[in-house]
């Protein structure tokens, strides 16, 4: 199975309450070249979730677009 990576550009959208701040959450983003976006769209490439099993509007949007949802931990690992 090949492990999911994101690339320069990509969308990014937070959902729920984290350790940090969301502003933290999509300054780390900016850092890595990723665009953090408000809403799930189909042009969405990752939903960072403090809850994976959410189901927020958003969690469940992206389910249904078959973007993947991870943790902020995961995240973070993401980022190198």
């Amino acid at each position: 199975m090949r492990r999911f990576e994101l690339q320069p550009g990509d969308q990014v959208v937070f959902t729920g309450e984290m350790d940090d701040d969301r502003e933290v959450w999509e300054g780390r983003a900016r850092q890595a070249g990723y665009l953090p976006h408000p809403n799930v769209t189909k042009k969405v490439r990752l939903v960072v979730a403090a809850d994976p099993d959410s189901l927020s509007g958003k969690a469940r949007k992206a389910r249904a677009y078959g973007i993947p949802i991870v943790t902020p931990h995961a995240f973070v690992g993401m980022l190198g």
